[in-house]
């Protein structure tokens, strides 16, 4: 199934590619002849390189992603196509398709002090975990990851490593 990204959060951008591309890499060496195969399909499509593929090095791994999955459609075991643009003209799929190999609960809320309390499989984050989860999920903190939600949420967890909390 296809698992869309978009690649601007509050019109700069977020590198989700190039972030999930490095975890794909950190986990796999093999994973570097299909980063270059799938980076070369980008430059013909679109004529130039993802947008911080020269910030790669500076970026932490983005090994998951957050969905509200209201339908109940992700399961471990699926097929991932992960995607840009999805169902339009310029819909681009940058991975390999891979497979998911697990799905955790999530729930964000404010804790009432202006903080956030992260919950997976209803086990609260500290919050050294919630940071360090925030940045596994491609944002540079809990704040940020709250402010892409714009309000509290609950929704499930997409692995694609054997990474769990």
């Amino acid at each position: 199934m296809k698992l869309s990204f978009g690649t601007v959060i509050n019109d700069q951008p977020n590198y989700f590619i190039e972030k999930i591309w490095k975890g794909l890499t950190n986990v796999s060496v093999h994973m570097e002849k299909e980063y270059y195969r799938y980076l070369q399909r980008h430059l013909e499509k679109f004529g130039r390189s993802w947008d911080g593929d020269q910030y790669t090095e500076f970026l932490e791994p983005k090994i998951h992603t957050i969905r509200k999955d209201t339908e109940d459609l992700w399961h471990p075991g699926m097929e991932i196509v992960m995607v840009i643009d999805k169902d339009g003209a310029e819909e681009f799929q940058f991975a390999a398709p891979l497979t998911c190999q697990s799905i955790q609960k999530i729930r964000m809320d404010q804790n009432g002090r202006g903080g956030i309390q992260i919950r997976i499989d209803d086990r609260l984050l500290s919050e050294p975990e919630g940071h360090q989860f925030a940045v596994n999920d491609g944002f540079q903190n809990t704040e940020d990851l709250y402010a892409y939600f714009k309000q509290d949420f609950a929704g499930k967890l997409i692995h694609w490593t054997s990474f769990r909390y």
